[in-house]
C-alpha cells in the first residue's frame, strides 16, 4: 500500500478547511467523531456523537435524521436540535469530505490509489492530487 505522505496530508487537510469550514466544528463532523461508518447503518460516515438510550454511538447525516432528538439524553436535547440542523446544512459531499478527512489526517489509511475518488467528489477542480 502506497499511503499519501506527510506534506500531501498536510496540503489535503488546508484544502478541506479552506472549502468546508465545518471541518472543524467541535460537534458534528470528522472531527467530533472516531473514523469510520454510521453505527446504525454501516453506509454513511460518522458525523455526530450520541449519548441518548440508544445503541448508536456515532451516526451519519440520514440516520441522525431519522432517530432525531431521541438519540440523546434529556439534558442535550436543545443541542441535539441544533445539531440535527447543522447537520442538515451539510452539503451532499459531506460523506466523502469526512472519508478525505480522516484520510488527510492519518487517521484512516488508504492505498493513494484510492484518493482519487473522493477528491473528485470532495475537491473538484483544482484540488491536491496525490502523488
Amino acid at each position: 500500500m502506497t499511503a499519501l505522505d506527510a506534506d500531501r496530508r498536510r496540503e489535503l487537510c488546508a484544502a478541506l478547511r479552506a472549502r468546508y469550514p465545518w471541518i472543524d466544528h467541535d460537534e458534528i463532523g470528522p472531527r467530533a467523531v472516531e473514523a469510520g461508518e454510521c453505527d446504525r447503518c454501516g453506509a454513511e460516515a460518522r458525523l455526530v456523537t450520541t449519548c441518548g438510550p440508544t445503541r448508536w454511538a456515532s451516526l451519519g447525516r440520514t440516520c441522525a435524521e431519522d432517530v432525531g432528538e431521541r438519540a440523546w439524553c434529556d439534558g442535550h436535547a436543545a443541542d441535539a436540535a441544533a445539531w440535527l440542523a447543522l447537520l442538515r446544512g451539510l452539503p451532499a459531499e459531506a460523506d466523502a469530505v469526512a472519508r478525505l478527512w480522516w484520510v488527510a489526517t492519518g487517521e484512516v489509511r488508504i492505498d493513494a490509489s484510492n484518493v482519487e475518488p473522493l477528491l473528485a467528489k470532495a475537491l473538484p477542480g483544482g484540488r491536491p492530487r496525490p502523488r
